[in-house]
């Protein structure tokens, strides 16, 4: 599904029959999580007719088809006539609850990562999805999405105590896990100990993984595993225990280096300043405009992957975007403006009393965002936060940095 320059109507500004043009003529089987229904306190949904317009957000995608067509989070609607008695909007949908629903697709979304439905069929209510083997394998799966196939032998120092036959799950429809740092690792292919900032992952339930329950390790224990090494940008040397192989082992050496690692440090760049280490980055700030002392950006630098003390890789990127803020700025701010202007090219923000009271140009948007905070890892990717001058509220807008210098807008946060 790609967005159209088009604004997603829920509102009784057009006609029902106009509302339901926006969804395909097809249906479809989904299965989703309700996030947020009606409920006293809230207004009434509009009207249309003698019938009110009801709906609910859904979210966990990964309850599906990581492949399928739910994107991360979205709204499901439904016509029904208010009712006297009981739950005003029926079909009741319970917050926390999976339903099973036969659903027409929105033929756009006009929001990142969301998605619109109309609701034709509830065909199951309360759904059970630990015990559906397509729905644990679609968790399984999305649990070890962008995850290598082969694991690797290697010995790690516990940062923590873990009992995982007294964690209760997180969740009943997902793989759960137990996570815990390392700070030194040796690898069995290549015998040499060496400083490193990771995380090993521990995945438990009452199924595949139930042989994960009965794990005990003490903080400070070195421990020889198997772990499977996540691929996922955002994830450099987090890895999925596969097998614990051997506990209590001696290695004095990882030991020191686990120990050192942990001592905080500086990292000086020249002519920027110095940053503070600590758990594998190196943080600090830097005035965006040097004659502006409100232009303050907070900078986070990822360290290198087989050194936590040193963040030469990221610095290298650092150094190339204040070379040229400018054309960085005009980047990041030409993909929001794309992204969050409409048909006729202007933003609409949240500032008016009522939706659609204020529209910018894109001057005059630009004109009001200030980046925030910037985060690089060694291969160049990683995010930037801009504010935007209460425009949408308290919130502030993410965008990406990929490893090739392209840019994604995220959306709003906070």
């Amino acid at each position: 599904m790609q967005k159209t320059e088009k604004k997603f109507i829920k509102t009784n500004t057009v006609s029902k029959e106009e509302f339901m043009t926006q969804f395909e003529e097809e249906s479809v089987e989904i299965t989703v999580e309700v996030r947020y229904g009606w409920h006293k306190g809230v207004k009434p949904f509009p009207l249309f007719g003698k019938e009110s317009l009801a709906s609910f957000d859904y979210l966990v995608p990964w309850l599906n088809d990581p492949e399928g067509p739910l994107g991360v989070f979205g709204e499901i609607f439904w016509f029904c006539k208010k009712s006297l008695f009981g739950y005003p909007y029926k079909p009741e949908f319970k917050v926390g609850k999976i339903y099973r629903l036969r659903v027409r697709p929105g033929k756009f979304s006009d929001r990142p990562r969301f998605r619109y439905f109309f609701l034709e069929e509830v065909l199951e209510e309360n759904v059970d999805l630990f015990t559906d083997d397509t729905g644990y394998k679609n968790a399984r799966d999305r649990y070890y999405k962008d995850t290598e196939a082969d694991a690797y032998e290697m010995s790690v120092l516990i940062g923590r105590d873990i009992d995982i036959s007294k964690r209760k799950p997180n969740s009943q429809y997902s793989v759960n896990n137990v996570i815990t740092s390392f700070n030194a690792v040796r690898f069995a292919d290549s015998g040499k100990a060496r400083m490193i900032d990771g995380i090993l992952e521990i995945p438990f339930d009452d199924r595949d993984f139930s042989c994960n329950r009965d794990i005990k390790l003490k903080a400070g224990s070195i421990i020889k595993i198997s772990a499977r090494r996540r691929t996922a940008r955002e994830m450099d040397n987090v890895y999925i225990l596969d097998k614990l192989l051997e506990t209590d082992i001696k290695d004095d050496e990882l030991k020191t280096l686990s120990t050192e690692a942990l001592i905080p440090g500086k990292w000086h760049i020249d002519g920027i300043g110095d940053f503070d280490v600590k758990n594998g980055e190196a943080a600090g700030k830097i005035l965006w405009k040097p004659s502006d002392d409100t232009s303050e950006v907070n900078i986070a630098l990822t360290c290198d992957p087989d050194n936590p003390k040193s963040a030469a890789l990221a610095e290298a990127h650092l150094k190339k975007i204040l070379e040229d803020k400018a054309a960085f700025e005009k980047n990041v701010y030409d993909a929001m403006a794309e992204e969050l202007s409409g048909d006729d090219g202007l933003i609409e923000t949240w500032e008016g009393e009522t939706e659609g009271d204020v529209k910018l140009t894109k001057e005059e948007f630009v004109k009001r965002l200030d980046i925030t905070d910037l985060w690089l890892k060694h291969d160049g990717s990683g995010s930037v936060m801009v504010g935007l001058d209460e425009m949408f509220t308290d919130h502030a807008y993410a965008v990406d940095i990929n490893a090739d210098g392209t840019l994604e807008a995220q959306g709003l946060m906070g």
